[in-house]
C-alpha cells in the first residue's frame, strides 16, 4: 500500500468510519510501516487534547467585563504617533493655506525671464562668431535627439568660442 493513501484515511480509521475491507488494508499497512504508525499516534494525541481541553468555556461575564472596561475609558492610552498631528484640524488648515498661497504666487509671479527672439539677428550680449552661430542653429534643429544633446552642444560651443578667440588674438598680435 502507498503511505500517502493510508495517511489520507487515518483520520477515518482512528474513529472507526472505514468499511471492513479498507480497515483491514490499513491494519495490515500499519503493522509494517513505522512512519504511518507514528502519524496515527500523533493524530490520536491531538484528538485526545481536543477532547480534554475543547470543552472548556471562558468564565461567565468575561466578554461583558472586557467590553465595559473598554467603554469606560479605564485603559491607559499611549501617546498618539507623531504623524497623527497631520490629521488634526490645524494641520489641515495650514496645508490648505499653503496650497492657496502657492496658487496665488503662481498667478502673480512671472513665469520666465527675458527671452531672445529667433528673428532678432543681433541679440543683446556678447557677439557670436559665424561658426558658433551655425553650431547654435544646428543644435536648435537637433534638440530632441537625445538626453545629452544640450551638454554636448554646450561643450562644442565652448570649444568653438575658445578657438575663435585664439584666432582673433593671433590676428591682432600679428
Amino acid at each position: 500500500m502507498n503511505c500517502s493513501w493510508i495517511q489520507d484515511r487515518l483520520a477515518d480509521y482512528s474513529v472507526g468510519m472505514l468499511d471492513a475491507r479498507t480497515n483491514q488494508a490499513v491494519d495490515a499497512h500499519l503493522a509494517s510501516c513505522a512512519a504511518c504508525r507514528h502519524e496515527l499516534d500523533t493524530l490520536n494525541s491531538v484528538v485526545s487534547l481536543v477532547e480534554e481541553y475543547g470543552v472548556r468555556q471562558p468564565p461567565a461575564g468575561l466578554f461583558n467585563a472586557v467590553r465595559n472596561r473598554i467603554e469606560s475609558g479605564e485603559m491607559v492610552r499611549d501617546r498618539p504617533a507623531w504623524w497623527a498631528w497631520f490629521y488634526s484640524r490645524p494641520a489641515r488648515g495650514l496645508a490648505m493655506g499653503a496650497a492657496m498661497a502657492a496658487v496665488a504666487l503662481g498667478l502673480v509671479l512671472p513665469v520666465s525671464g527675458p527671452t531672445i527672439s529667433r528673428l532678432d539677428p543681433h541679440p543683446t550680449g556678447p557677439s557670436v562668431g559665424g561658426s558658433v552661430a551655425s553650431s547654435i542653429g544646428e543644435h536648435l534643429q537637433s534638440v530632441g535627439e537625445g538626453p545629452l544633446t544640450d551638454r554636448v552642444a554646450y561643450e562644442a560651443l565652448v570649444q568653438l568660442n575658445n578657438q575663435e578667440e585664439e584666432n582673433r588674438q593671433r590676428r591682432g598680435v600679428q
